[in-house]
């Protein structure tokens, strides 16, 4: 599925959530949706080509009733089905993300540190991430050894890489090693 048309069903169903004041939670509904269809057995089975559409559309809402899903997500599953859209709620479910953080003045962000930050350190981080970029910062974090030693933070799309083993690039391409 395009990026575009992704974006669209995204957008339809945030337009309705913010109307119903459910943004934040049918956000996390779509997500455990997409985060199920793409488990192996499930994803693969739902999205054959030699699965007649009712068997689908069936399986879909059952999969979105045994999830506990409330009615608004339940029926936005059912038309992603009927509509064969089925491997794409992933890219809905980023794009509804992004367009609910936008419209929270959010910002994701993903934090490499050599070895495991304190909750202390990782507060200061995004505190300076906070005042660059002017919106509330959620932290992804992750341990990457390779590093070496201090992090690497990206927020919208921009790379803040101070990591000793950049630092250690560095020096040695301004030694012409």
């Amino acid at each position: 599925m395009p990026v575009q048309a992704a974006k669209r069903y995204a957008r339809a169903l945030l337009e309705v959530a913010v109307e119903s004041g459910r943004m934040e939670s049918w956000g996390a509904e779509l997500d455990l949706l997409a985060r199920m269809t793409t488990e192996v057995a499930a994803g693969s089975t739902l999205t054959t080509p030699d699965l007649p559409q009712h068997s689908r559309i069936k399986a879909m809402g059952l999969m979105a009733e045994r999830l506990g899903l409330s009615f608004p997500v339940r029926s936005f599953a059912l038309v992603v089905a009927r509509r064969n859209r089925i491997a794409a709620l992933p890219e809905i479910a980023h794009a509804y993300q992004g367009f609910a953080d936008e419209r929270l003045g959010r910002a994701r962000a993903a934090l490499s540190f050599a070895l495991e930050p304190s909750a202390q350190e990782i507060h200061q981080v995004v505190n300076v991430l906070e005042r660059l970029s002017g919106k509330t910062v959620l932290p992804a974090v992750k341990v990457e050894p390779a590093l070496l030693g201090g992090l690497v933070a990206q927020l919208e799309g921009k790379t803040y890489d101070l990591s000793l083993a950049n630092k250690l690039k560095q020096a040695e391409q301004l030694l012409g090693a």
